[in-house]
């Protein structure tokens, strides 16, 4: 027996529509006319009831039209129909920005799944931030999920460019909330939020002043830069002469005094807790970035070098005047800070910022401490530097860095000792992972509350780990390769805070320590480190749809030991 989608089998189907085609335009056989205003469309009722669940109900049942030759269409005008029913017979359509949405309208009318696909496939290919909310609007109307998916996505990965346009000033109290109040909101600072906000408000500040206060709550206040904070949100008439605005500014004033003056813990602070969880689009850039580290011979690099993902290419950017190794990286307000690491002999206490929008680097405050394989994380607008070692011995110590006066001071130390392992912040608070006590390779793992100032023991990972790395994902923390007992680790495993437990991941395709793992977007990437006997260039990324690894890229220079961000 041939299949039913054997090469006859398809040829048939293409020769009886294609006769069929040359029968309608011929205007031969055919049962039934739509007029659509002043015009007559002729057509087979049985090619349209075929292509549209909207003509077979009409046809195939007991409505008045299933009866006659002659059916009036409303709703739509002449050439849209006309396209619609040559669409029937030849699979094809022109679309333009001028018909694709009447196109659309009749597709979702008419229930024709195929030309809603099309038209669906067009419109997202014409997304922009001019015309996103429009179109989101349009789909939302229609009922097209797929294209109302796209286009809120897209409002949300281009939030600050879609608000400059007309289109962001014409959305309703609901929408304007529904879009501020999201975590996952793409911007790469608060002040991006604040100043999108008031710009719809002063849009039409009498109309929208009861709409105010619910719309700012959702603008996480606590997370503006300080100068911007008692610049120019303090010195605004809403903050001066609206009491419950005000008290989001004394909310995120309290917070941020609080990063200055740690002993300080009121009210005020513990309710802006809530309004400082960061967005998960904050700090995001076009360049994952691998600073320093060593390459063969364990010649060290000062070399920054950044990959795009996107178009899969590399770029050269101004070198770190000092090169180490084993040093922590970090990035917050689009700077990168390379703080600490080994000089090829020693440990030392060094920190260099790289400013992005100039491409140059420059020196801050030494460290307390000389630190290297120290672990690094930014949290709340200041740099933890978190164990390491000394040269003599691992660290329990942690220090915090603080950008606005560029002085390093003590905190609250580990619970454990540890150098060469992996520190990242989720939700206010810190976390880190693995690495090596100054005996053995650890599994252990702990988390610094920024409301209790202690470090606390968390579920220990399957495997113990030094070298490694780790990023978040989805609220997740992902902690990747490294070493144990002097083997290249390939695993990978997952913590979920909530439920304070890890789950194994699928393995790298190569085994790697010393590497770098960041996230860009929402995937993880995994770059260079040593595979035991040769360092990588390397890079892999983690699908979390196939939940597998793959090598997507390489950086220009092997490399391993070194930051990336």
């Amino acid at each position: 027996m041939m299949g039913d989608h054997d090469p006859e089998t398809t040829s048939l189907y293409g020769t009886l529509m294609a006769e069929m085609s040359a029968l309608w335009k011929q205007e031969q056989l055919c049962d039934v006319h739509l007029q659509v205003h002043d015009r007559v469309i002729p057509a087979h009722r049985v090619v349209l009831a075929a292509l549209s669940p909207y003509f077979r109900a009409m046809f195939c049942s007991q409505l008045t039209e299933s009866q006659q030759s002659h059916i009036t269409i409303q709703g739509f005008s002449p050439a849209i129909v006309q396209m619609v029913v040559e669409y029937a017979y030849t699979a094809v359509i022109h679309l333009t920005e001028d018909n694709i949405q009447m196109v659309l309208h009749a597709a979702s009318v008419m229930q024709i799944g195929t030309l809603e696909s099309k038209c669906t496939n067009f419109l997202i290919e014409q997304l922009h931030p001019s015309n996103c909310l429009g179109i989101r609007d349009c789909a939302q109307s229609l009922g097209c999920k797929r294209l109302h998916a796209a286009a809120d996505s897209f409002c949300q990965d281009n939030f600050f460019e879609v608000s400059q346009n007309e289109e962001f000033l014409q959305l309703s109290p609901s929408q304007v909330l529904n879009l501020v109040a999201r975590d996952a909101l793409k911007v790469k600072k608060e002040e991006d939020v604040y100043t999108a906000v008031m710009r719809w408000l002063d849009h039409s500040p009498e109309e929208r002043a009861e709409d105010t206060v619910k719309i700012m709550e959702k603008v996480r206040l606590p997370l503006v830069r300080w100068e911007f904070l008692m610049g120019k949100v303090r010195t605004h008439k809403l903050f001066t002469n609206n009491e419950q605005c005000r008290e989001y500014l004394q909310q995120a004033r309290a917070f941020q005094s609080s990063l200055f003056h740690p002993d300080l813990n009121n009210f005020a602070f513990n309710e802006a807790v809530l309004l400082a969880q960061p967005r998960i689009g904050f700090g995001t850039t076009d360049f994952l970035h691998a600073v320093g580290g060593e390459a063969a011979s364990r010649e060290l690099l000062p070399i920054l070098e950044g990959y795009n993902p996107l178009n899969n290419t590399t770029k050269q950017f101004a070198s770190m005047p000092n090169a180490r190794r084993s040093l922590g990286v970090v990035m917050m307000d689009n700077v990168i800070y390379a703080i600490g690491g080994s000089d090829g002999a020693t440990a030392v206490r060094t920190v260099e910022a790289y400013n992005m929008e100039k491409d140059t680097w420059s020196t801050c405050a030494p460290m307390c401490k000389t630190r290297t394989s120290v672990m690094v994380a930014a949290m709340e607008g200041r740099v933890f530097a978190i164990g390491g070692h000394d040269g003599q011995r691992a660290l329990s110590s942690v220090e915090v860095y603080d950008v606005e006066i560029n002085c390093w001071e003590n905190s609250a130390e580990l619970q454990t000792p540890r150098s060469m392992g992996s520190a990242v912040c989720l939700k206010n608070q810190l976390y880190v992972m693995g690495g090596y006590d100054g005996n053995t390779d650890l599994h252990s793992a702990e988390k610094y509350d920024m409301l209790t100032r202690h470090w606390v023991a968390i579920a220990s990972m399957h495997e113990s780990r030094s070298m490694c790395d780790a990023a978040i994902l989805d609220g997740h923390i992902i902690v990747v390769g490294g070493s144990s007992e002097n083997q290249c680790l390939s695993s990978a495993e997952m913590y979920t805070p909530d439920a304070d437990q890890w789950t194994v991941l699928q393995y790298l395709s190569i085994p790697r320590r010393g590497l770098g793992v960041a996230v860009l977007g929402d995937a993880v990437y995994a770059a260079g480190g040593h595979d035991g006997k040769n360092y990588l260039t390397s890079i892999e990324k983690y699908n979390k749809n196939t939940r597998a690894w793959s090598v997507v890229g390489h950086l220009q220079h092997q490399r391993g030991r070194f930051g990336f961000v």
